[in-house]
């Protein structure tokens, strides 16, 4: 399996010393990715856990610059609160600065409140979503582009340099609902769902397969997970949908992976749920104790 770890790039204990050093322990360590949450601007009511927190792309850049070989990821990011052109100039520089690490997750947003604070039509996002992403791999095939859509038109236009993975970083849609898993089989290169149960996985595979008509689309989940800890297995997600997290001993976290693999997960990526960097890092290096055991 595919194993990520996310960044400590958000919450109270966010700190550019604990994102450094979970990035450096995450690749001294054997995963394979390492991620960022992304939000702007979220109302109050969402602080917690969202209201402190280090931009996507600047941080980013700044642990490709700390790492040499591990992938580098968004998970996921919002897509309809930024203008694609600059995205996909981001996301090329970014893959030129790190010889070809990006992976760009990226989804229509839930929040409605952040997008009226950035300017930003809600009601629109799935219509700009779906056009971004047609423009973003338009400017990344050619570097004199042109593209007609109902938000862009470019007639004129110089995109250099093209990122380093030829036809550009792999696009991942996130999303729990079945119009993302459709969306992740039209338009994705990988679908990245949060906090699936394994039957719930196991039904969305099977759509994301039919829908896909054939075209190979990996599955990465977005699990929370807590190692030694008694927290619950389920838990209520901001918009109040029922997820799963991996909680409990290491044969337990065993069981939870391999019911994921069973149900059609090519990978895990983990927002370890810890105080601190360096409990999150413990708990990282007991994660990576279990890989002889991993599916």
């Amino acid at each position: 399996m595919h194993l990520g770890v996310c960044l400590p790039n958000y919450g109270r204990a966010s700190s550019p010393e604990a994102i450094r050093e979970v990035a450096q322990a995450a690749e001294a360590l054997g995963f394979d990715s390492i991620w960022t949450t992304d939000h702007i601007l979220v109302p109050e009511a969402h602080y917690e856990p969202y209201g402190r927190i280090f931009e996507t792309w600047t941080t980013l850049a700044y642990v490709a610059a700390l790492t040499q070989r591990i992938r580098l990821g968004t998970s996921i990011l919002l897509l309809g609160l930024r203008n694609p052109v600059l995205v996909a100039k981001q996301a090329a520089t970014l893959d030129q600065l790190s010889n070809g690490r990006l992976i760009l997750g990226i989804g229509a947003g839930w929040l409605a409140r952040e997008f009226e604070n950035l300017g930003a039509s809600f009601q629109r996002r799935i219509r700009f979503l779906e056009e971004g992403i047609a423009l973003m791999r338009t400017l990344w095939a050619n570097p004199r582009p042109r593209f007609q859509g109902r938000f862009f038109r470019i007639e004129d236009a110089v995109f250099e340099p093209l990122p380093a993975q030829p036809g550009g970083p792999p696009i991942w849609i996130g999303g729990n609902t079945e119009a993302a898993v459709r969306r992740a089989a039209r338009l994705g290169d990988a679908w990245h769902p949060v906090g699936l149960d394994p039957e719930t996985l196991r039904q969305r595979v099977a759509q994301l397969r039919e829908w896909a008509h054939g075209r190979l689309i990996p599955v990465v989940c977005r699990m929370y997970i807590a190692l030694d800890s008694q927290l619950p297995p389920v838990y209520t997600s901001p918009t109040g949908e029922r997820r799963m997290r991996l909680t409990g001993s290491a044969e337990q976290i065993l069981q939870g992976l391999h019911a994921l693999r069973d149900a059609g997960a090519d990978g895990v990526i983990l927002t370890f749920e810890a105080p601190s960097a360096e409990a999150q890092i413990a708990q990282m290096q007991r994660f990576m104790a279990l890989r002889p055991h991993l599916p």
